[in-house]
C-alpha cells in the first residue's frame, strides 16, 4: 500500500507537469490557425484605424488665487477699504470651470450644437472654422427641440438643403430659413483654410447634425476634466477630447476667457455697488451745499453784512472743527444704520452690502469684505445647474453667510453704541460753544451758524468725491482672479491609439490560436499521445501502432512486409519477449476498454507475427458477446470455444487453419453466443481447454471483450502469462487511466501492459518512442516503405 501511495503521488505530480515540447510540437502543426488568425487581425486593426475618426486631446493650465495657499485676502489696499477681495478656494474654482453655465456659453459662442461632416474616401471627416467655405448659424439655437439631420450640397454660387424626406430646398446667402421650426442662414466662409485634399471644393455634400443646446452642452461638459495639479499649487489643468483638434483648442481658450469674465464681473458689481452709494450721498449732499450758499448770500444781501470780528472768526472756526467731528460721527453713524437695516431687511435673501466708507475699524471691513465674497462665491455657485439646493459645498456657503451676517450684525450694534457715545460728547462740546458764541451779536453769531454749516456740506461732499475717485480707480484697475499658464494647445491624437492597436493585432492573433488550442485540449476527453498516456497511467507502454486509412486485408503483416505498422507489430512481438526477465511469454491475453479501439485487429496481426517464425500459435476468439475475428479473417463457423465450454464439441472439431501460414496459424472461432458468457469462462472446462491449448500451441493469443463493460478479461488473467490493454489515440476515452490504474493496483501479480492504437505517423515519427528499461526502438525514413 506504501509503494502504491508513492506511485500515485508521482503520477500526480506528472500530470501536473507542463510539457513545453509537446505544446511546441501542437503549436508548430498549427501554424495555419496562427497565420489565420495574424491576418485577420491585422486586417481587422487596419479597417479600424483607417474607418475610426481620430480623437484628439487638448489642454491648458491656469493659476487661481488661493487664500489657503498664497494668504492674501485682496488684491490691493483700495479693494481692501472698500469690502472687495478675492477670498476662492480652487475646489470652487474647479466646480465653476465645470459648470453648465460656463459651458452653454461656450456652446452658444462656438454653435457646438452644430456638427458638420465631410464624406472622405475611408470615413466622414468633421469640420469645425475654417475648414468650411461657409458659415450656418442657427439664430433660434434655443428653439430647437430635436435632432436635425440634413445634407447642405456646396456650390460657389448656389446651395441646397435636404432634409430626411428627400426634400432639396435652394438656399441663398445671407437670405434667413425656417425649416422644421429651426432659423438659420448660411454665409460664405472669408476665413476659409482649404486643408483636406481628398475633399473635393465644389460639388461637395456636407452632413448637417442640429442638436439642441442642453444635449451638446451636457456632452461636452462630460468630456471635460479639471483636476488641479498638485495639493501645493493653485494651478488647475484643463484637457478634453474631440474629434477635431482646432475645436478641442477653442473650447478650453473661450472656457476660461469666459470664466475670467464671469470672475471679473462679479468683482466689477461690487465696486459699481460702492459707487452707485456714493452717488447717491453725493447728490443728497450737493443739494444741501446750494441750499446753504443760497442761504449766506441773501443773508450778507439782506443784512448788509462783509466781515464779522476776529472773536466770532475764532469762534466760527471752533465751531468748524465740532461740526467737522460732529459731521463725521454723523456720517459714520448713517453707514453703521445702513449697515444694519440692510442686514436686517435682507435676512431670509442676503445680498451685497454696501461698503464701510469712512469708518477705520478693521474688524468691520474685514467682515464686510469676506460677507461681499461669501455672496458672490454662492451666487456662483447656484448658477451651476449641476449642483442641487441639498449639494454639500452649496450649504456650507450658505451656513457660512449666515454665521458672517451674525457676526456682521453684532459688530454694527457695537459700533453704533460706540458712535452714539461718542456723538453726544460732541454734542455737549456743541451746546458750551453755543453759549460762548452767545454773547456775539445777533446778525454775527446767526451768520456764523449759516457759514458753519456751509463748511460742513463742503468737507463732506468733498470726502464722498474723494471716495467715489478712489472706487473708480478700483473698478478700472480690476483684474481676473486667475491667470492662464498654458494656453489652450493641442496634445495630438490620443485616440485610437495606432502604435497599441497594432500591437493588439499581433497579441491576440496569436493569443486566439492558443486559447482555442488550449480549450480543444481541455475540452477532448480522448486518449491522446504516447506522453500523455506514460504521464497518466501506471501501466507500463508496451509498443504502438500507427494509424491506417486503408487496409485490403486484416492481416498486414508477411514475411516480405515492410511497412511502418508490419515494423511495430514485429517490434511489439520483440517486447513482450522480455516482459518476464528470462521467462516464456506463451499465453497473451488483448483485450481493450471500449470496443473500436483495435484490439482484434492488433490479435490477428500479433498471432500471425509469432506464425511467421514459424511458431505453432492458435488465436482465441474468446470474446463471446460480439466476436469480430472469425468475421475479418472470413472465417464463419457456429461451433467453437462455446461448443467446447458446454461439452457439445472437441477441441479439433472447431480448431480451423488460417491460409497462408503453412499450419503454424490456427483460429479457434467463438461458436454460437451463449446466454451465459462469464459463466462458462469461470468454469473447470475453460481451464481444461487453456491448458490444452498450452500443450499443443507454442503461443496462446487470446482476444477479449473490453475490459472497461466486461469482466471476461478479468476471469481470464489467471491463465496467461501478460495481459495486453490497447487504446487507441483519439478514439478511447480518458476514463481508460482510472481503470487500468485500479486494474494494476488491485492485481498487481497479473502483468498487464497498455498498447497505443492509431497513431498518426507524423507523431510517431517526430516523437520516437522508449520501452522503458526493455530498450528504446525508433523508425527512420526507410521504414515507411510500402508492403511487397
Amino acid at each position: 500500500m506504501k509503494d502504491q501511495a508513492v506511485f500515485m503521488d508521482s503520477l500526480l505530480q506528472k500530470e501536473n507537469e507542463f510539457d513545453i515540447k509537446k505544446w511546441l510540437i501542437r503549436i508548430s502543426r498549427s501554424w495555419y490557425w496562427f497565420a489565420s488568425s495574424l491576418f485577420i487581425c491585422i486586417a481587422a486593426a487596419w479597417l479600424y484605424l483607417h474607418y475610426t475618426n481620430p480623437v484628439y486631446q487638448a489642454t491648458a493650465s491656469v493659476m487661481i488665487k488661493d487664500e489657503k495657499k498664497s494668504g492674501d485676502v485682496s488684491d490691493n489696499a483700495v479693494l481692501k477699504e472698500l469690502g472687495i477681495g478675492s477670498n476662492k478656494l480652487v475646489e470652487n474654482e474647479i466646480e465653476i470651470l465645470k459648470s453648465y453655465d460656463l459651458m452653454e456659453e461656450v456652446v452658444r459662442k462656438h454653435q457646438l450644437n452644430i456638427s458638420i461632416w465631410a464624406d472622405g474616401r475611408l470615413r466622414n471627416v468633421p469640420l469645425f472654422g475654417a475648414d468650411l467655405p461657409f458659415r450656418f448659424e442657427v439664430l433660434n439655437p434655443d428653439s430647437v427641440f430635436s435632432t436635425k439631420n440634413w445634407i447642405l450640397s456646396y456650390e460657389p454660387k448656389l446651395t441646397s438643403l435636404t432634409t430626411p424626406d428627400g426634400k432639396a430646398i435652394p438656399i441663398q446667402y445671407g437670405t434667413i430659413y425656417r425649416i422644421e421650426g429651426v432659423r438659420f442662414l448660411v454665409m460664405p466662409n472669408e476665413t476659409w483654410a482649404y486643408h483636406y485634399k481628398n475633399i473635393p471644393i465644389e460639388n461637395k455634400k456636407y452632413h448637417l447634425v442640429v442638436v439642441q443646446l442642453e444635449s451638446a452642452t451636457e456632452y461636452l461638459t462630460g468630456r471635460l476634466n479639471i483636476e488641479a495639479v498638485s495639493k501645493q499649487a493653485s494651478v488647475v489643468k484643463l484637457t478634453i477630447n474631440d474629434s477635431h483638434k482646432e475645436r478641442a483648442k477653442s473650447i478650453l481658450a473661450s472656457l476660461i476667457e469666459i470664466y475670467n469674465r464671469q470672475g471679473l464681473d462679479d468683482k466689477n458689481r461690487v465696486t459699481a455697488n460702492t459707487i452707485d452709494f456714493l452717488n447717491e450721498r453725493l447728490r443728497a449732499v450737493a443739494q444741501d451745499l446750494q441750499g446753504v450758499e443760497g442761504q449766506v448770500q441773501r443773508f450778507k444781501s439782506s443784512n448788509q453784512i462783509t466781515n464779522i470780528s476776529a472773536d466770532a472768526q475764532q469762534y466760527m472756526d471752533m465751531a468748524r472743527d465740532i461740526d467737522m467731528q460732529k459731521a463725521e460721527s454723523q456720517t459714520r453713524m448713517n453707514i453703521v444704520t445702513a449697515l444694519e437695516n440692510e442686514l436686517l431687511l435682507n435676512q431670509n435673501s442676503p445680498t451685497l452690502v454696501p461698503s464701510t466708507l469712512g469708518i477705520e475699524e478693521s474688524s468691520l471691513s474685514s467682515l464686510v469684505e469676506k460677507h461681499n465674497s461669501l455672496i458672490l462665491e454662492k451666487e456662483r455657485v447656484e448658477k451651476n445647474k449641476e449642483i442641487g439646493p441639498q449639494n454639500p459645498l452649496l450649504v456650507g456657503l450658505k451656513q457660512q453667510v449666515q454665521e458672517t451676517r451674525a457676526k456682521l450684525l453684532s459688530n454694527v450694534k457695537n459700533l453704533k453704541e460706540a458712535y452714539q457715545i461718542a456723538l453726544n460728547d460732541i454734542l455737549r462740546k456743541d451746546q458750551q460753544l453755543k453759549s460762548r458764541i452767545g454773547n456775539i451779536p445777533q446778525l454775527e453769531q446767526k451768520l456764523v451758524e449759516i457759514q458753519r454749516n456751509q463748511n460742513v456740506q463742503e468737507q463732506l461732499y468733498a470726502f464722498l468725491l474723494q471716495k467715489r475717485e478712489e472706487a473708480a480707480v478700483t473698478l478700472a484697475s480690476n483684474i481676473p482672479d486667475s491667470r492662464t499658464i498654458v494656453k489652450a494647445r493641442s496634445l495630438g491624437q490620443v485616440s485610437p491609439k495606432s502604435k497599441m492597436i497594432w500591437i493588439m493585432a499581433v497579441l491576440f492573433g496569436m493569443l486566439i490560436p492558443l486559447v482555442l488550442i488550449f480549450i480543444g485540449d481541455f475540452m477532448n476527453n480522448k486518449v491522446g499521445d504516447v506522453s500523455e498516456v506514460e504521464r497518466k497511467t501506471r501501466v507500463p507502454l508496451l509498443g504502438m501502432i500507427s494509424h491506417l486509412r486503408k487496409i485490403d486485408s486484416s492481416i498486414i503483416i508477411s514475411e516480405k512486409s515492410r511497412s511502418v505498422v508490419a515494423e511495430q507489430v514485429r517490434t511489439l512481438r520483440t517486447a513482450i519477449g522480455f516482459t518476464r526477465k528470462g521467462k516464456d511469454v506463451k499465453k497473451i491475453l488483448i483485450t481493450s476498454s471500449q470496443p473500436g479501439d483495435g484490439k482484434s485487429f492488433i490479435s490477428i496481426n500479433l498471432a500471425a507475427s509469432y506464425a511467421l517464425l514459424h511458431k505453432k500459435t492458435v488465436l482465441v476468439e474468446l470474446d463471446l458477446r460480439k466476436p469480430h475475428v472469425g468475421k475479418y479473417l472470413g472465417i464463419s463457423s457456429n461451433q467453437g470455444i462455446s461448443g467446447i465450454l458446454t461439452g457439445k464439441v472437441s477441441l479439433d472439431d472447431v480448431l480451423t487453419g488460417i491460409p497462408g501460414f503453412d499450419q503454424y496459424l490456427h483460429l479457434l472461432p467463438a461458436g454460437y453466443l451463449p446466454p451465459n458468457p462469464a459463466e462458462l469462462i469461470s468454469g473447470e472446462r475453460m481451464r481444461d481447454l487453456m491448458d490444452e491449448l498450452s500443450s499443443r500451441f507454442d503461443y496462446v493469443i487470446i482476444d477479449t471483450p473490453p475490459f472497461g463493460l466486461i469482466t471476461d478479461a478479468v476471469l481470464l488473467q489467471e491463465y496467461v502469462d501478460i495481459t495486453l490493454a490497447v487504446l487507441r489515440q483519439g478514439y478511447t476515452n480518458k476514463d481508460v487511466y482510472a481503470n487500468l490504474n485500479q486494474h494494476a493496483t488491485q492485481t498487481p501479480d497479473y502483468p498487464l501492459y497498455a498498447i497505443l492504437n492509431g497513431v498518426g505517423w507524423r507523431k510517431r515519427y517526430q516523437q520516437g518512442y522508449g520501452y522503458g528499461k526493455y530498450g528504446a526502438y525508433s523508425y527512420s525514413k526507410g521504414y515507411f516503405d510500402k508492403e511487397k
